[in-house]
């Protein structure tokens, strides 16, 4: 006799009915839905550069850039004024309220921008999922001590003297803090992506890319020598272990063995540099910026370290603003000499060219003359490379 009876046959029709829905896990044909797309999100990361110093009144000189002026529209509403986006979302730890849509400010003060801005925009224009930055950043930082991550080991050598030397100076340097705090902010922001980033229905995230922008207090400690040993030097020849030891560190630790890494050449100086260190080799800084940016460029040729890639951007250097502040140093110190009191209105000898150093920036030259277009073009530079890297087979 047959085992197979009514229910069994009304079972099996129901099962035929449901189809794909208990096999693929999909919704049955009559009731699908477009899953939601995971969040895009992107680390941008560093030191004050990172943080930000472009002076809001001189954005709009971005529009003025022969090759990419036009970039400047995507910082604007039709009216003008400056865009908010609700597609990209933005969170730093340093800000209060410490989220929210990108837009101007979110530099380090309230009227200054760093490379996020321009960066979001090109993230936010290409993407159709919703893309959350993650900046985590602290003025005058190294790699040597204070990124100083776990593989790097113990600092040795000059990083182990010039650490030495500080702290018989009353600096007390507390190696790999800003390493671990770093670390500490992405996971955080991570874990509470629900409450970061507006409308999310618990469909994930992708860690799409960071973004590395910093070297100042690496590269300026050129000089320093402690019983004739150049430490200083050592100092930058040391750079490229140290930076590959922590995206190395990073990846591991925030589990994300592929993550793409762009490093933002420190473009200080501009291409000047290069024509000051071949002309005269006796010139300490501009051969140590020279030997800074090829340590930049050596952890993006690190063998052991795959889809890192070294992003150019001295070509953004004003170099207008660099006459500017020249002419602004040598007039501070006749105004000291004549006792002229120093006020925001006369940091140059004529209005005119005050005027024309505050359209342009008008901040300290280690954070690019205060340039919001210049660090614009970084953003917009770090984000391009981004977009065209492909994973190697």
């Amino acid at each position: 006799m047959s085992r197979f009876n009514t229910n069994t046959f009304g079972f099996l029709v129901l099962i035929l009915f449901l189809g794909s829905s208990f096999v693929t896990g999909q919704p049955a044909k009559n009731d699908q839905a477009t899953p939601t797309p995971k969040v895009k999100v992107f680390i941008l990361a560093g030191q004050s550069n990172m943080e930000g110093h472009g002076q809001l009144r001189s954005l709009d000189m971005l529009g003025n850039d022969p090759k990419h002026g036009q970039l400047l529209s995507l910082l604007k509403d039709k009216d003008g004024s400056w865009a908010s986006r609700d597609d990209v979302t933005i969170s730093w730890q340093a800000k209060q309220p410490k989220n929210g849509p990108l837009t101007i400010g979110w530099g380090y003060g309230d009227n200054e921008i760093g490379p996020e801005l321009l960066f979001g925009a090109i993230m936010g224009e290409h993407f159709e999922e919703p893309v959350l930055l993650i900046k985590t950043a602290w003025g005058g930082k190294d790699v040597y001590c204070d990124f100083r991550s776990p593989s790097a080991g113990k600092p040795t050598g000059a990083d182990a003297a010039l650490l030495k030397e500080q702290n018989s100076g009353g600096q007390k340097r507390d190696v790999g803090h800003f390493y671990r705090q770093m670390i500490s902010e992405i996971r955080q922001c991570l874990d509470d992506i629900d409450q970061v980033v507006p409308g999310y229905q618990g469909q994930g995230y992708e860690l799409a890319g960071m973004a590395w922008f910093q070297g100042w207090n690496d590269f300026c400690q050129w000089h320093v020598r402690v019983d004739e040993d150049r430490i200083g030097e050592r100092l930058i020849e040391n750079y490229p272990s140290n930076l590959a030891a922590m995206f190395r560190d990073v990846r591991k630790d925030l589990k994300a063995p592929e993550m793409p890494i762009v490093i933002g050449e420190m473009g200080v100086g501009g291409h000047e540099m290069a024509t000051r260190a071949r002309k005269n080799p006796d010139d300490g800084e501009a051969v140590a910026m020279m030997n800074f940016r090829r340590a930049q460029q050596a952890v993006a040729k690190d063998p052991s370290l795959e889809r890192v890639y070294f992003v150019p951007t001295a070509d953004y250097w004003d170099v207008r603003l660099q006459e500017l502040r020249r002419i602004s140093d040598d007039w501070w110190n006749e105004k000291r000499e004549k006792g002229i009191a120093d006020t925001e209105n006369n940091k140059l000898p004529t209005k005119e060219l005050n005027d024309e150093f505050k359209s342009r920036g008008g901040h300290w030259y280690c954070h690019y003359n205060g340039s919001a277009s210049n660090y614009s073009l970084v953003g917009y530079a770090l984000a391009e490379m981004l977009l065209k890297e492909k994973p190697q087979q």
